[in-house]
């Protein structure tokens, strides 16, 4: 996306209002860099990119998991300057792959309502699927389009919608897979009432060093 925003800057007749502007961030979207080209003195059209490489080690209905995050991110959107430096923003948050996780089982666990033990588990992994793009929206401080150097604020929200949860169980001593797959569905479930409060929206907060060059 920003590589788009930079060709249409670059290829295209720019308005005489308009200005580029170039950012590199870090935050929750990962750390990345930013293209933005100016529409009008109060209309900013931005894209960028993000890398992570995040591992959370959490607890989802008693199980303990790490759980991978993205690593992709990608936006693009416009950003509406109320005075000076103050703005709101929306567009799309992309995001290309999904979090994935790894079971940690030290001890005999519950899943689906049955005990198991790690051996008879063996390797549990899982798969978090939400919506590849999720529209956000967000307050920001900092012109990016400004002559100069300066910062940047994101301080924002994107809804990601209700999450989808794959288990699967490799390697284990249980003799009956098939039931213990009826225990995973299960269980899948029951992570996905765990994490609706929390992973249904993803947090933006972005701080960025912004350069105005056009």
């Amino acid at each position: 996306m920003a590589t788009l925003l930079v060709g249409i800057a670059t290829a295209a007749p720019a308005p005489a209002a308009s200005q580029l502007g170039i950012a590199a961030r870090a935050g929750t979207l990962g750390i990345g860099g930013e293209v933005a080209l100016g529409l009008s003195d109060g209309v900013v059209a931005r894209g960028g990119m993000g890398l992570t490489s995040y591992t959370v080690t959490t607890t989802f209905d008693d199980v303990r998991m790490e759980l991978d995050l993205p690593e992709n991110w990608y936006n693009v959107g416009l950003d509406l300057y109320l005075n000076g430096s103050f703005r709101v923003g929306g567009g799309l948050l992309i995001k290309p792959d999904d979090p994935s996780m790894v079971g940690g089982l030290e001890g005999p666990v519950d899943i689906g309502g049955q005990t198991f033990t790690p051996a008879e588990v063996g390797t549990l992994t899982g798969t978090i699927v939400s919506k590849e793009r999720a529209p956000y929206v967000l307050l920001g401080f900092g012109r990016h389009t400004d002559r100069g150097l300066g910062l940047s604020l994101d301080v924002g929200a994107a809804f990601t919608g209700e999450p989808t949860v794959t288990l699967q169980a490799e390697g284990g001593t249980y003799p009956d897979q098939a039931g213990l797959n009826a225990r995973l569905d299960q269980e899948a479930r029951n992570f996905e009432d765990d994490m609706k409060t929390y992973l249904k929206i993803w947090p933006i907060l972005s701080l960025g060093l912004r350069l105005g060059v056009g």
